[in-house]
């Protein structure tokens, strides 16, 4: 469970996420006049904190039934006892009736029969294929928010299995080049920042590990480990990429950063932190967690269930021992005076063990949200996964640009009815002669 700053304040906080989110706030007006989502139920499943907070209590001045479920390593109980206290119905722990554990949690917003769903790692929609299929009879849809989570609905659609249309917000560009891109970068690394910062944590006992002259080692060069190496560069941090994919290795390069191909070059030898970046299960095995020098920091962003290979640790007779809240030490059976230090229980560092990511970032991505679930009402779509409309796009990130510089876009001019987009027809070229014209 995490808290965000100024805990006994949820009320205050929630309110000054309300008032910084404007884009959000537009989209929502324009639901509300056109009533899509009038006495419909939307559930939300998401980080429980300030701003998912605003953005429950924007889906209800819509005409909407809201209703809220978190994980508890995922909820600040203070917003979740005051956004339940507005009215929202909160499947979480602070939420009024909140069940013991996140499974009955997350079935109990299922047994709510939402008509639509925003979902985090598609954990509840994969629920409603399994376990909750009745959920299925009233679902209509659902909007996918990250990675980790449209690739299993990307199998589910592949096998047939997706029951439902399911619209993959995180491929939107108004999300994935914002929000994993400069969100998740900027709040991870800062967020790893604080919990090693000795000025924040006095006395500890974990070596100092200022970011600058650090090395980071980023595992994943997608959006969000693209991130995590620039504002980890910024801050004066030596960054090596570990990446499969040799376009985006190679891409790592161009951008300046130390490529290795495996844990087993030299360079794994010299790291100070390690990040996973890959929303893959088992991405720190125990060939890593075993190779990394003694007081190596390791930590997720974004992440995944067992990202880190803790699990195989356990079972393997690692010993731990909580340092702190968010800081474990872990030591292998073989070598019991190596230590290696995880962040967050393994959990995405940003949002268990920090805010989050900024609010304007965020506001892109729920702006995005809502005109998703404009889609899903508007369109009639068949069960599958698909991409949020373009023009969807388009609106928030002119509406955004408006918002925050005054500014709108560039009106390049084209043929909006021809097709690729080109200001001429194709048979107008360099080397035309006069005859043809």
């Amino acid at each position: 469970m995490f808290v965000t700053p100024g805990a006994d304040n949820a009320d205050d906080r929630i309110d000054w996420a309300w008032t910084a989110m404007p884009a959000t706030h537009a989209l929502a007006d324009d639901l509300s006049g056109s009533g899509l989502l009038r006495g419909r139920r939307v559930g939300v499943s998401l980080v429980l904190e300030p701003k998912t907070a605003a953005l429950a209590l924007a889906l209800r001045d819509t005409g909407a039934e809201v209703a809220v479920f978190s994980a508890v390593s995922e909820t600040d109980p203070a917003v979740a006892e005051a956004l339940s206290a507005r009215g929202v119905r909160v499947f979480a722990p602070g939420g009024a009736g909140s069940a013991e554990t996140d499974a009955d949690n997350a079935a109990g917003i299922l047994d709510w029969h939402p008509d639509l769903l925003i979902d985090d790692g598609s954990h509840l929609v994969r629920l409603a294929h399994t376990e909750r299929r009745g959920t299925l009879e009233t679902l209509r849809g659902a909007a996918e928010e990250t990675t980790s989570g449209v690739r299993p609905l990307v199998e589910m659609a592949a096998e047939g299995e997706l029951r439902i249309p399911v619209i993959a917000v995180n491929d939107a560009r108004t999300k994935g080049l914002f929000d994993n891109l400069h969100g998740t970068g900027q709040s991870c690394v800062l967020a790893i920042a604080d919990l090693l910062d000795p000025v924040e944590n006095p006395g500890r006992t974990l070596p100092r590990r200022d970011v600058i002259g650090a090395v980071w080692l980023v595992i994943g060069y997608g959006p969000v480990g693209q991130g995590v190496a620039r504002h980890a560069a910024a801050l004066g941090a030596q960054v090596l990429v570990l990446e499969r994919d040799p376009v985006r290795a190679l891409a790592a390069a161009h951008d300046g950063y130390g490529v290795v191909s495996s844990i087993a070059d030299p360079e794994v030898d010299t790291v100070d932190v390690v990040v996973s970046a890959t929303g893959v299960w088992h991405t720190v095995g125990l060939d890593l967690l075993t190779r990394v020098r003694e007081d190596t920091v390791i930590a997720v962003a974004g992440g995944i269930d067992d990202e880190i290979a803790l699990d195989d640790a356990h079972a393997a007779g690692w010993t731990v021992r909580r340092v702190e809240p968010d800081l474990s030490a872990w030591s292998a059976p073989a070598t019991p005076a190596k230590i290696v230090y995880v962040l967050a229980d393994g959990g995405g560092v940003n949002y268990t063990a920090a805010e989050g990511n900024p609010i304007e970032v965020m506001d892109l991505s729920f702006a995005t949200q809502l005109v998703a679930l404009r889609q899903l009402c508007r369109d009639g779509l068949e069960p599958g996964l698909h991409p949020i409309d373009t023009a969807a796009e388009a609106e928030v990130a002119a509406l955004v640009l408006e918002q925050r510089m005054g500014r709108t876009a560039v009106d390049i001019p084209t043929d909006p009815g021809r097709v690729g987009g080109a200001a001429q027809h194709w048979s107008t070229h360099r080397y035309r002669s006069e005859s043809s014209v």
